[in-house]
């Protein structure tokens, strides 16, 4: 079996084409959906909602949705411009219900700036408009009403949580085929940790806690990505997983179920105003900026890209500068892989580098030197990773593309393979059974996972 080399590029910022964003800016004057809702705030007294106001619109034209009869008739995928859908009425209740919830005790500390941030956009994700604002704040009445017994915003947010957690299911063998609204979300029930994350900050939003939707596009060791969600109170991140762990539960970075840690590259955060995500990455873990030379790539976007057991996936978007690729805020210890792209197709611009605790690049490249390895794993996951007497296995390593150092069936627990190129990064595969493979170094005898 020889192994893949296609460049997987995940889609991080999820923005729409430039052609759409100007069809969604003409439907916006057509509808004059601007100035009718900025006719609203020409008082002195509505000057904070006229500056919300102006937000909104600001991020109008990146929003967008699929057609949610098409989607349910036939599976079929139509963007929906929102401005195509929502009127100057729809935002201006928005805008009243937001600045209600800012009112609560718990939210009367954000600034103005924190306040558009949290709690003032009219959806989480990519999901179809609906008239959510009313409905959640009259459903959670009674977190208003509790609004005596505290003041403290981690603690309405476990009350909210809990009552959510009473009725909504977290199912990965479910999956709405888009982003679901609180109202679809109430309707169906259940979804994945990706739409549980995005539902619970509906409600979240609504009463005034300012929470947020974080995510990993792709672990940085390990196949598989990973989302959550962020509280602030009072200046501090809080971490939860909405609506199953409350804040202060939940491990953003956490153990298997064997011996490695999920380690993150990059962590996005959803965001309104970009009609995509930014990157916090450094709000959580200490990062780096990353500096590479570009070789052969004069065109073409720039991407560091991880390995996740069979391909290379993107996992950031870098800048060109002086003949260099700048990328920002990387964390140290993962093996990337720089990738130029074009015409959407990809091919790597430098060998694999990481970055040592120390912040030092640190490149993999195959010498003309040679040595013996013995490898006893593919994987350190758990034991169904070791080498099994009489299973068939290849070994690779990365010159420009993954080269077969030769099959071998297992004879013990030990794999030997001479003449490997020193430096190298390599990749060992089974090929009779399993998934789960990782990339690594062979130095001072050992294998150094990555």
């Amino acid at each position: 079996m020889r192994p893949w080399i296609i460049l997987l590029l995940n889609c991080i910022l999820l923005l729409p084409v430039s052609g759409t964003r100007a069809m969604a800016r003409e439907a916006l004057v057509e509808k004059d959906i601007d100035d009718e809702l900025m006719m609203r705030y020409l008082a002195p007294e509505d000057s904070l909602r006229r500056r919300a106001a102006e937000y909104l619109l600001e991020g109008l034209p990146l929003q967008w949705h699929y057609d949610v009869s098409k989607l349910e008739e036939t599976g079929a995928k139509v963007k929906v411009m929102d401005c195509e859908v929502i009127d100057a009425d729809y935002l201006a209740e928005n805008i009243e219900y937001a600045f209600k919830a800012w009112e609560l005790p718990w939210a009367r500390d954000l600034s103005f700036e924190e306040f558009c941030w949290y709690l003032l956009p009219y959806k989480m994700g990519n999901e179809a408009p609906e008239r959510w604002r009313a409905a959640v704040w009259e459903e959670f009445a009674w977190v208003r009403e509790r609004s005596d017994a505290s003041t403290d915003a981690t603690e309405v947010c476990r009350w909210i949580d809990d009552d959510v957690n009473s009725w909504y299911t977290v199912n990965l063998d479910y999956n709405y085929p888009a982003d679901a609204g609180y109202l679809k979300a109430k309707e169906i029930r259940q979804g994945t940790c990706q739409g549980a994350s995005l539902m619970v900050l509906y409600p979240l939003r609504a009463l005034g806690v300012a929470a947020t939707y974080d995510y990993v596009p792709h672990w940085g060791n390990r196949n598989g990505r990973h989302n959550w969600n962020a509280l602030y109170d009072h200046g501090y991140l809080r971490t939860f997983n909405g609506p199953d762990r409350n804040p202060g539960e939940h491990k953003v970075e956490f153990i298997g179920v064997g011996r490695m840690y999920f380690r993150r590259p990059k962590i996005y955060r959803k965001d309104y105003l970009s009609g995509g995500a930014v990157d916090v990455t450094a709000e959580y873990v200490p990062a780096v900026d990353i500096s590479v030379p570009i070789r052969g790539a004069r065109k073409g976007s720039v991407h560091l890209t991880v390995f996740d057991n069979a391909n290379w996936r993107s996992v950031c978007e870098g800048e060109r500068s002086g003949g260099r690729a700048e990328f920002e805020s990387m964390v140290r210890e993962i093996a990337y892989l720089p990738v130029v792209t074009e015409d959407g197709r990809g091919r790597p611009f430098g060998p694999p580098l990481v970055v040592d605790r120390r912040g030092r690049v640190r490149t993999f490249r195959p010498g003309l030197r040679r040595h013996r390895v013995a490898l006893t794993a593919k994987y350190p996951e758990d034991e169904s990773n070791r080498i099994f007497p009489g299973e068939h296995y290849e070994l690779f390593y990365w010159g420009g593309r993954w080269k077969s150092l030769g099959m071998q069936t297992a004879a013990d627990t030990v794999l030997i393979y001479d003449r490997v190129p020193r430096g190298a990064l390599l990749w060992l595969r089974n090929l009779d059974k399993g998934i789960q493979e990782r990339i690594f170094i062979y130095e001072k005898g050992r294998q150094v996972w990555y």
